[in-house]
């Protein structure tokens, strides 16, 4: 689904009806299975093949989470009891995230369609070049992210029928648990076709877009395609 149509309008604005259906979809989105099976894989010490693969799954699942909450530009602690326990909580990680993230909103969308911005400080950490012992670490790290906790608190609620103000409640707990499982990946770059065999045709095409630049031909740049493809 397009990131466009997993948009949300301002949560204050939906009716419970609305809220509850975000929040199911939300619970039920694919990484959540993808957790289950690299959490699996992880306990049976599987073959780094292996853990490649679901890695793969899980990553492309990450950025399909990460398009519900890329218009979410409210200050997820607003409206909360500043004196309850969770409250303090949640402050406690989002300041984390605050002091540690180094990237802009729009760097991080542009990331998820698998571009870096000139300002966005590209990683030095590259999946595919750690060592076993590293990788099984991060992995390991990853699937014991708060994110996966709060989803089944989360499921709890709206089986339970909870009302509007523990749904919103929750909502911002998933938001920023959300945000701790993207800033745990920031320092990381991921591009899953890496390192594999390019196709003698597209080959070919890249040997026509040289030859073209050489002669002196005008170009574009991608963020001058975005914003073309923005603008229609």
């Amino acid at each position: 689904m397009e990131g466009s149509q997993k948009s949300m309008k301002n949560i204050t604005e939906m009716s419970l009806v609305e809220f509850r259906e975000l929040l199911g979809a939300l619970v039920h989105e694919d990484i959540f299975k993808s957790h289950e099976r690299l959490t699996t894989l992880l306990a049976k010490d599987s073959s780094r093949k292996e853990l490649d693969a679901e890695f793969m799954e899980f990553h492309g699942d990450y950025e399909d989470l990460g398009f519900w909450f890329e218009t979410y530009a409210e200050d997820p602690l607003k409206g909360l009891d500043p004196h309850a326990s969770l409250t303090k909580k949640l402050k406690r990680q989002r300041n984390y995230i605050l002091a540690n993230r180094k990237t802009t909103l729009e760097e991080r969308i542009y990331r998820r369609m698998g571009i870096y911005l000139e300002s966005d400080p590209k990683p030095e950490k590259k999946v595919i070049e750690l060592p076993l012992d590293k990788y099984r670490q991060l992995l390991r790290n990853l699937v014991t992210q708060e994110l996966f906790v709060v989803r089944e608190r989360v499921a709890m609620l709206l089986e339970e029928g909870a009302p509007f103000k523990e749904l919103d409640v929750a909502f911002r707990e998933f938001f920023i648990a959300y945000e701790l499982l993207e800033l745990a990946l920031e320092d990381y770059h991921y591009d899953p076709d890496e390192d594999l065999e390019m196709s003698e045709a597209f080959a070919q095409d890249l040997d026509k877009v040289d030859i073209s630049l050489k002669a002196g031909d005008s170009t574009y740049s991608l963020e001058e395609v975005f914003k073309e493809f923005e603008g229609e």
